[in-house]
């Protein structure tokens, strides 16, 4: 671990470093105070890094602020980064090209001004998507599932992921993901994995508790555990957490609700690196099972979803992915799970991987939109 956190440092500061060479050159060019303006840039690259220290040692308010502006400032990076690489990519293309093609006046204004765009389009993409993060969309759709449920036409299941309750995502925020959930009158609420972001002594001081607890549902809220409940450090402390907040919490664990339908929920798949112990097989999980009964199936990574279809689940509800969050992170994601975001069906089972409501890291999204989904299953 002290290695890997040395690594990180290591990337980050190089990173930084490159991205205060070009801003430091653009600053002198326009003979402005570079060297106080590059200082406060210095002071923004540390300011979250610091903030977590700070707060790992003693928990006050400077912490926080330190947080919040190193965020934000962790998108700015992106875009800076993305950008600043792009324009020596294309400087280094301009030097092997034929010199007539150079010769644009056009061409000169933008070799002039090159950094200063990508600095007021880094900024604009930090605005718009601090904006974006705080609109939150509902996303409602319609799944037909193959089974009987007696006395049972349809089911309102709200689901619900990365949350990441704490610094960032504070009570308000909290409380206007709750206001939007209760307003589509759920009979079921599924938090799929990520509700917590850092530890539960944070929950505590901000009292979430009371906020949780408004959300009204006809047959209960149950949630699972993400890779941000272990990183958290204590896990079972944030499971206790939600279950005092009458939040049921599936570990490797599954529920018959109302006597019709069965709801599972595992352990995050990050679990065993952090604790060494690792989680059921799905098929130990369903074997028991009466397939007959509808089966939900909640885990918070969307990998192996041939799994699910195997085990003749028939509804699977992820998160995790958050749609890479920042663009151009999605084309990423994308490329990593055979669904980063939306509906899928393979065979007779039905997916959806949200791209989560919170935010994780810097407060923006500019790659996807926070949503809460309403899946409306509909039963022979």
């Amino acid at each position: 671990m002290p290695i890997f956190i040395f690594t990180v440092l290591l990337i980050y500061a190089a990173v930084n470093g490159y991205i205060l060479m070009h801003v430091r050159s653009e600053l002198l060019r326009f003979g402005w105070p570079a060297q106080a303006i590059a200082w406060g840039i210095v002071f923004l690259m540390l300011a979250y890094p610091f903030g977590r220290i700070l707060e790992a040692w003693v928990k006050c308010q400077p912490s926080s602020i330190l947080i919040y502006l190193g965020a934000y400032y962790l998108g700015l990076m992106v875009f800076l980064l993305v950008g600043f690489l792009a324009g020596d990519l294309v400087r280094l293309i301009s030097l092997l090209a034929p010199k007539t093609l150079m010769s644009h006046d056009w061409l000169g204004f933008i070799s002039q001004y090159w950094r200063t765009g990508i600095l007021i389009i880094a900024v604009i993409g930090v605005i718009f998507g601090h904006v974006n993060a705080r609109k939150i969309r509902i996303r409602t759709v319609d799944i037909p599932i193959q089974k009987t449920v007696p006395e049972m036409k349809s089911l309102n299941v709200v689901m619900v992921s990365d949350i990441h309750m704490g610094t960032i995502i504070d009570t308000a925020r909290l409380s206007s993901i709750v206001e939007t959930v209760n307003i589509l009158n759920p009979d079921m609420i599924l938090l799929v994995g990520d509700i917590v972001d850092e530890d539960v002594d944070k929950l505590v001081e901000q009292d979430m508790t009371p906020v949780l607890q408004r959300l009204k549902t006809r047959f209960g809220s149950f949630a699972v555990t993400g890779n941000h409940e272990f990183i958290s450090g204590n896990p079972q402390m944030a499971v206790r957490y939600l279950e005092e907040a009458d939040i049921k919490v599936l570990e490797d664990d599954v529920v018959l609700v109302d006597q019709k339908i069965y709801i599972v929920g595992r352990t995050d798949r990050s679990g065993e690196r952090f604790t060494g112990v690792a989680r059921h097989p799905l098929a130990k999980l369903i074997q028991p099972l009466d397939k007959a009964r509808p089966i939900i199936l909640m885990d918070h990574q969307p990998f192996g979803l041939e799994e699910a279809e195997m085990q003749g689940v028939d509804l699977q509800v992820s998160g995790h992915t958050h749609h890479g969050q920042i663009w151009p992170f999605n084309y990423i994601t994308n490329r990593v799970y055979e669904k980063s975001w939306g509906y899928l069906k393979k065979g007779a089972t039905h997916y959806y991987v949200s791209s989560g409501v919170g935010t994780w890291g810097p407060p923006i999204r500019t790659g996807s939109v926070p949503e809460v989904v309403q899946l409306k299953l509909h039963f022979n």
